[in-house]
């Protein structure tokens, strides 16, 4: 689900049903079609989507900056595979990795919101019905910002 983490706003979402794959898999697709919609300047992921691939995605194909951190901290940095998991395992920012618990963040409010139970029961429907929860999340977070502009410029 990727965010603008400085308003807070969900940009893009996959929904996949089965619990045991992983979001790995629609990472490639879900960051190219987001920065299709609003240009990128970092990416940051948790260890789960950590491979060279998604750095090349974001690097090189996207023109952005990637914090991912590596995932085995413990393997030395000469067995590790790849120019930027390399870089990953010299270090990076603290500071902008942490701004990923604002995606933590915005799930529960949305949970908080609108329940955390999914209703429907075919499949489609419960897809819609996430769909709606993030539309719904978003215009909750849009107009309380709008109202907060007025009531600081009053």
């Amino acid at each position: 689900m990727p965010t603008d983490l400085l308003q807070q706003i969900i940009c893009n979402i996959k929904i996949r049903r089965a619990p045991t794959r992983h979001d790995n898999i629609d990472f490639k697709l879900v960051i190219t079609k987001t920065s299709e919609i609003l240009p990128l300047s970092i990416v940051v992921g948790d260890r789960g989507y950590d491979s060279e691939e998604n750095h090349i995605t974001v690097r090189e194909k996207l023109g952005s900056f990637s914090v991912i951190p590596a995932r085995n901290e413990d393997i030395p940095i000469w067995k590790t595979y790849g120019r930027y998991r390399k870089q990953m395992k010299r270090g990076y920012s603290k500071t902008l990795y942490h701004h990923r618990n604002k995606d933590e963040t915005i799930i529960s409010v949305i949970k908080r919101l609108f329940g955390e139970q999914v209703t429907s029961r075919s499949v489609k429907t419960q897809n819609r019905e996430l769909s709606l929860r993030c539309i719904a999340y978003n215009m909750h977070r849009l107009t309380n910002s709008v109202i907060m502009m007025i009531s600081t410029e009053s």
